[in-house]
């Protein structure tokens, strides 16, 4: 186990935490629409609102977490959320669950960026992006776990039934935030940069084209959640029932491979040398998906498997590419708001690419060709970016001039 007892620790609260919003994830919308009796359109009104806040709040958050310590923002964010969801199975109409999931909103950006600074802080450099690869295992496992402890409540199909799993993932956050404040620091940042802020990532070209293109990559998530399905469904001959394993593929390979992948990313040019890797494979991914309407159902089973396992890569390679270099652009001192706003490009992603992926769709062959295209060359410039990044270090660290004396 990478990290040894202090890996141990962020590993369970990892799967604690995924448990916990996987088992949330099943019964929440049920919750909302049979016992609130809420739309659809109410509930699309609410989570944009909080999509919008959690946008707006994420780099005073990360501003915050330098100038105190990611740690106690983490615990302050769980406590926050915990609360939050205590009182979310008590929600009977449409303000309620409107100021509910605002509060929510105002942190819901802010834990991935303070869990990623926390693991920079508990765990040996060489360590962190191994960690934060095994985390993200647990949490494919916590997921599922999470989503099978839902079905029970899906099962009961009362209020009774939501409200014991919604109160369950309102625990598992007062169990994160109390493991999480007695973890134990080795990098804990100095007092006089607590104290120090500047604009910087704002000013920062390489940083925010890094985090661009990771943004892009990104995609793969939907890809996986909306194109892969849509495709399957509107433009192939495949039973739709074939889309569930395809599923099972990606979330196994996920969680057998994930650290695998992560090897070599610890420097700079082998995380973008990862993100070359997954621009390539899910370039692969879209050309693959192109052939499936134009061959036998037969064959074109094995060609989704085979498109399948390109976006698995491309995920795996990306995940570890991205970890690895938002560590090593951030500025020491600064890691708060670099990671907030490396993880905010990944947010604003969510929010545009289900839109793009449905335009992909629709266009068939000549979407799918364009954005194997955009996936190639994001990969395939992340080398000049992380060259540019070193040049710009290599600038910062020369020594200023001496003042010439006055004659």
């Amino acid at each position: 186990m990478p990290g040894g007892s202090v890996g141990v620790r962020l590993a369970v609260m990892a799967m604690i935490d995924a448990v916990g919003t996987g088992a949330f994830l099943a019964v929440s919308v049920p919750f909302i629409t049979r016992s609130v009796h809420l739309s659809s359109g109410d509930l699309g009104v609410g989570l944009t609102v909080a999509a919008a806040i959690a946008l707006a709040t994420a780099i005073p958050i990360g501003i915050l977490a330098d100038r105190i310590g990611p740690k106690k923002v983490l615990v302050g964010v769980s406590l926050w959320r915990g609360a939050c969801f205590l009182v979310y199975p008590f929600i009977h109409n449409l303000w309620q669950f409107l100021v509910v999931v605002c509060l929510l909103g105002l942190v819901d950006k802010s834990a991935a960026p303070m869990e990623q600074a926390l693991v920079g802080q508990a765990v040996p450099t060489e360590e962190r992006v191994r960690v934060i690869a095994v985390l993200r295992s647990m949490r494919n496992v916590g997921f599922t776990v999470g989503a099978m402890l839902g079905g029970i409540g899906l099962l009961i199909g009362t209020r009774t039934g939501y409200t014991s799993i919604l109160l369950v993932n309102a625990a598992s956050f007062v169990v994160l935030a109390t493991l999480a404040s007695r973890l134990p620091l080795l990098n804990a940042p100095a007092a006089n940069l607590r104290r120090r802020f500047s604009g910087k990532v704002l000013r920062d070209g390489s940083f925010l084209s890094f985090s661009g293109i990771n943004a892009v990559l990104t995609m793969h998530m939907t890809l996986l959640s909306i194109g892969l399905p849509l495709w399957i469904v509107g433009h192939t001959k495949v039973s739709p029932a074939l889309i569930a394993p395809l599923l099972a593929v990606n979330t196994v390979l996920a969680v057998l491979l994930q650290l695998r992948a992560s090897r070599g990313t610890d420097t700079i040019p082998g995380a973008t040398r990862a993100l070359v890797r997954a621009g390539l494979s899910l370039a692969a991914c879209c050309l693959l998906l192109i052939a499936v309407p134009k061959v036998p159902v037969g064959v074109a089973v094995g060609v989704l498997l085979l498109a399948m396992i390109a976006l698995t890569g491309g995920e795996l390679w990306q995940s570890a590419g991205g970890w690895g270099g938002s560590y090593l652009l951030a500025v020491p001192g600064q890691e708060g708001v670099y990671l907030s706003v490396f993880w905010l490009s990944v947010a604003v992603q969510q929010i545009a690419a289900p839109v793009l992926l449905s335009v992909v769709v629709t266009a068939g062959t000549t979407g799918w060709t364009v954005l194997a295209v955009v996936f190639a060359l994001s990969g395939l410039a992340a080398p000049a970016i992380g060259r540019w990044a070193q040049a710009q270090e290599a600038l910062r660290e020369q020594p200023e001039p001496s003042p010439t004396p006055a004659t």
